[in-house]
């Protein structure tokens, strides 16, 4: 990239952007992937072939959807998708396909994620193409979303019943934990339990961390589909402790992958633009976990030179999935957007306070020169804040509610991840205690 930059080649810079949200993606910074996909798009010339162009549109709208901006990233599928057509690139045309019908089904938007799918199922039916497992995937996960059990299931059954590989085995697994849940809504529970044991036993072959949590849960409805309730409680319990520790794993390896690609490269070429745009969340407008992790660390080294405190908060919305199911996704965009401007609200208040989404529906504000016992009395009446707003407004019958976890420096940690680490137990704690209320 360097070398790129420094003799003006501008495909080849390009194309080094491109990987590089590649690589942010499997690293798990939609933030980081989302810069690098905009400035590959940017930096490619007019009159670059249609192949490159809508390569990178492709990565564009990876990234705008992995930072929850689905609208806009079923945009650049469209426009990726129109210069594929064109194009005599049959697996980048079907790539296409295949991600924006996974997105339009995570969007909600189910009429138009079944149309782009039987695009996709029809292209394997005339021989064009051979399902792979994401690709059954996605077009089961479209079909299950308006009801075609069936249909989704005699599209995942060839390709589950195919001998597994290194090379895709976390593909397999996908296609098997959503065969797992379209025959148990089929009601054909011991038929589920066989996908599910399949599944379990790659993801424990392949080490599978990230497949593993979801397994559980899966596990636990199926004890509660056979009526089994203890067994699916004490499940679901271990599925949440477990998720709890693997989004703990995950950030730790983040941060050390992150460390270690950033010690290898100094300073990158950035417009004002794409700076701002690299610590902002898209959907919320808040900052994001990027420039949280900076300015918290950049507070801890202070601690005990001119400031003396600090506190963290995490702020998870309680049932949020339930939001997302019941009303649809752009229902809970929006009301992330709304909790965005209460929580910022919140944080002027505070000199030099900062709000961060960190992913999902959890937040993470920063209280400098903030006690404890202050802490607490912020968090509480931004809970009653949260609870007591006219969500009507947004849907008929909605309510939303927020769990908090509250640390405090340096009486609890003086680093940035154990200070996290003890504010997510603290969250644990707010949601494992009946939710809505803040523990510290």
């Amino acid at each position: 990239r360097e070398w790129a930059a420094e003799h003006g080649e501008n495909a080849l810079l390009a194309l080094s952007h491109r990987r590089l949200s590649a690589l942010f993606r499997r690293v798990g910074d939609p933030a980081l992937m989302l810069e690098h996909a905009v400035t590959a798009v940017d930096l490619l010339d007019d009159d670059a072939d249609d192949v490159v162009r809508a390569d990178h549109l492709l990565g564009l709208a990876d990234a705008l959807g992995a930072n929850g901006s689905y609208e806009d990233s079923i945009l650049r599928y469209r426009e990726a998708a129109q210069l594929a057509d064109g194009c005599d690139d049959q697996y980048l045309r079907l790539a296409v396909i295949n991600n924006l019908a996974y997105t339009q089904y995570e969007a909600g938007h189910a009429t138009e994620a079944v149309a782009t799918a039987e695009l996709l199922h029809a292209a394997a039916a005339d021989g064009r193409h051979v399902l792979g497992s994401h690709d059954a995937d996605t077009i089961a996960r479209a079909y299950s979303m308006v009801g075609r059990l069936q249909d989704a299931a005699d599209v995942l059954e060839p390709v589950c019943d195919a001998v597994e590989s290194g090379e895709d085995c976390d593909g397999l697994v996908c296609a098997l934990l959503t065969l797992t849940e379209v025959r148990r809504r089929s009601g054909g529970i011991d038929a589920a339990q066989r996908s599910l044991d399949r599944a379990s036993s790659l993801i424990e072959q392949y080490a599978l961390t990230g497949r593993r949590t979801e397994a559980m849960r899966e596990q636990a409805e199926l004890h509660a589909a056979r009526g089994s309730f203890r067994e699916a409680f004490e499940t679901f319990r271990a599925f949440h402790a477990a998720d709890v520790d693997l989004r703990a794993l995950e950030r730790d390896s983040r941060a050390r992958t992150l460390h270690a690609i950033f010690e290898a490269t100094e300073a990158r070429r950035s417009s004002d633009y794409f700076r701002e745009l690299s610590v902002r969340d898209p959907l919320t407008g808040l900052h994001n976990r990027r420039h949280m992790d900076d300015r918290l660390d950049d507070l801890l080294e202070h601690l005990g030179h001119g400031q003396t405190r600090l506190t963290v908060a995490l702020v998870d919305l309680d049932h949020f999935k339930r939001i997302n199911d019941t009303w649809s996704h752009a229902v809970g965009d929006e009301v992330l957007r709304q909790v965005a401007r209460l929580l910022q609200d919140a944080m002027d208040d505070v000199p030099g306070g900062l709000a961060a989404r960190m992913g999902g529906e959890e937040f993470l504000l920063l209280l400098p020169d903030v006690d404890r016992r202050e802490g607490i009395e912020r968090m509480d009446r931004l809970r009653l804040t949260i609870c007591a707003h006219p969500w009507s407004e947004v849907s008929d019958a909605i309510t939303v509610t927020a769990s908090i976890g509250v640390a405090a420096a340096p009486e609890d940690e003086v680093k940035r991840s154990p200070l996290i680490a003890v504010a997510d137990k603290n969250l644990y704690r707010a949601k494992h205690g009946g939710r809505n209320r803040v523990m510290a």
